[in-house]
């Protein structure tokens, strides 16, 4: 597997003219790309490096309200008429706990765009692995440790480790992991995700070793101070400034593919979609809020969201991320 050739499909493999037409923004046909959905808080596991607290607060803010089935069609039918190809659903938690998720999944193939999700591995039965290939779906999955202890200390769980690693064999065995084309770029279907940390530190290359022998895409990073990270940062993640540094190193000699989000023009929610939270409320990151309010599917638009998200945080910042720049001023 090429380490520089390869995205993860729905992220990022466009063309340049693509993303031209939506910088343009004079096309209500492109206005967009991609549309990222939050589903529902809660999650069977509790990462000591989540940002979401174990699954129970979205940028580390209490949840007041939810989307309904009909608030993510809306959010679908209507994204997909203003251009978008991929949907990405990433979760406060575990994606695939949202009663909605499997209707989210066939909505989303049923207005030809490509569901992108965000899991833990733990629901990958074969009957789900096999509906999710079915319907175009790509995978990114989180695995931070392929020793059962290890895997066991980082989720602060029992028991589930054998279950993941069943989950990945169903999705290779109904056929995910195939390196196919796409706007020009070969892409997959399949990538597992680490969060790198001294309690992995040891078997990274075990980790690398695992996906490439699969034909996983593998990517790693190193986890943010947000959430329950800022709780274990020392024990679990990085003890000194140094280590951490050090980590950093090590995590850009070993991925093989851009985070989701990552895109050569930048974030991807920044320049070329929207993320919606769990309350419907239009966003730019799943870990960090907007300092400026843009909209909320419930009630307005898409189109009136892409727009006024456009006005707010326009194409053309030097930044990856302008939230992130704006914390930084302060």
């Amino acid at each position: 597997m090429n380490a520089n050739s390869i995205l993860l499909r729905g992220n990022g493999d466009f063309t340049t003219e693509q993303y031209i037409e939506v910088f343009r923004a004079d096309n209500e046909q492109h206005l967009m790309l991609s549309l990222g959905l939050t589903t529902s808080p809660g999650c069977n596991i509790k990462c000591v490096f989540c940002y979401s607290a174990g699954g129970i607060k979205e940028a580390g803010q209490d949840i007041k309200g939810h989307m309904t089935e009909a608030d993510y069609e809306k959010a679908i039918r209507e994204s997909a008429a203003l251009g978008a190809q991929s949907v990405i659903i990433v979760g406060v938690g575990e994606t695939m706990m949202d009663k909605n998720f499997s209707r989210i999944i066939e909505l989303t193939d049923y207005y030809g765009m490509y569901p992108l999700i965000f899991t833990n591995g733990t629901f990958l039965n074969r009957e789900m692995a096999k509906f999710l290939y079915e319907h175009r779906t790509t995978i990114y999955l989180s695995l931070n440790s392929t020793r059962e202890e290890a895997f066991n200390r980082i989720t602060q769980s029992e028991g589930l480790f054998p279950v993941v690693m069943r989950g990945i064999d169903y999705c290779l065995e109904v056929g995910f992991g195939e390196i196919t084309t796409r706007n020009g770029h070969r892409v997959t279907d399949f990538a597992v995700n680490t969060m790198v940390m001294k309690r992995n530190l040891d078997h990274l290359d075990e980790i690398d070793l695992f996906c490439r022998d699969r034909n996983i895409l593998f990517t790693c990073r190193l986890p943010e101070k947000l959430g329950m990270a800022q709780d274990f940062w020392k024990t679990h993640i990085a003890g000194t400034p140094e280590e951490e540094a050090w980590l950093k190193e090590v995590v850009s000699q070993h991925s093989l593919g851009a985070e989701v989000f990552r895109t050569e023009h930048g974030c991807l929610f920044w320049v070329a979609g929207v993320l919606l939270g769990v309350d419907g409320k239009a966003r730019l990151c799943y870990s960090l809020n907007n300092k400026y309010d843009f909209g909320n599917i419930k009630t307005d638009r898409m189109k009136d969201i892409i727009l006024q998200k456009n006005c707010v945080y326009p194409v053309g910042n030097q930044y990856f991320c302008p939230i992130h720049a704006e914390l930084a001023q302060v």
